[in-house]
């Protein structure tokens, strides 16, 4: 009895933090997203939105200013970041270190993850299907960035999956980034995450799922990304 109350009251504190994330957005933006789904597996909070886009954002995607949207956008959620990571710490009595999000303008949207060194959860999956998979982000990697010294899968449901990836940065990259040169980076991170949309048949036919949402998140300071995937409801194959 006592377990079923956890897991009732855990999943009331995730639909809590949903509603609050979407209004601190509102607040800061002037209009919070559409939807918005939080996950929480090991030391890691997910937090996956459709439809976020501002009027503001419209008009600068419209003339082209994409870069701008982006860095507005960003400046707006660190501030965000630090309230709802109080939030999180009250109602699942967890803390978190790092912060990440990345945002697809052309699907309208987004995805944030809050994440802390301690985050060791590693998912286990079938051996041939991780070895598969692995094969093929470096092979996809090799083509784009760095091919990752370690891989990690952090999360994967019918829904999602996500992969860390440490040591993915050339010393130029990390020069750069010291040098304090992130909007270079940004330019980069895009052009990665489309040669991953570019191999998206690869990656479906692999899960045997079509894969709605690709996103790339970036920690640069600590040299390694969270390569995420979200899955359509539809199998490729029934």
């Amino acid at each position: 009895m006592k377990g079923e109350v956890h897991i009732i009251s855990n999943q009331e504190n995730l639909v809590y933090l949903s509603s609050t994330f979407s209004k601190l957005l509102k607040r800061s933006f002037g209009k919070g997203p559409e939807s918005c789904h939080v996950i929480l597996k090991g030391y890691r909070l997910y937090v996956y939105m459709r439809n976020f886009i501002t009027p503001a954002e419209e008009v600068l995607i419209s003339q082209g200013q994409v870069e701008l949207a982006h860095n507005f956008r960003s400046a707006v959620i660190h501030s965000v970041a630090q309230e709802f990571i109080v939030e999180v710490s009250v109602a699942l009595g967890i803390s978190f270190d790092y912060f990440f999000h990345d945002w697809n303008y052309d699907k309208n949207t987004g995805i944030f993850l809050l994440d802390q060194p301690q985050s060791n959860h590693e998912e286990k999956i079938e051996n041939s299907l991780q070895k598969s998979l692995f094969n093929l982000i470096e092979n996809v990697a090799s083509h784009y960035h760095k091919k990752p010294v370690n891989l990690k899968i952090v999360k994967f449901t019918q829904n999602i999956c996500a992969i860390e990836s440490k040591e993915v940065l050339l010393p130029l990259e990390k020069l750069v980034y010291e040098k304090g040169n992130v909007d270079l980076l940004l330019h980069q991170a895009w052009d990665i995450k489309d040669g991953y949309w570019k191999n998206k048949d690869q990656f479906e036919e692999l899960f045997n799922r079509l894969i709605e949402d690709i996103f790339i998140m970036w920690d640069y300071k600590n040299n390694r990304n969270y390569l995420v995937f979200i899955f359509n409801k539809l199998y490729v194959i029934e």
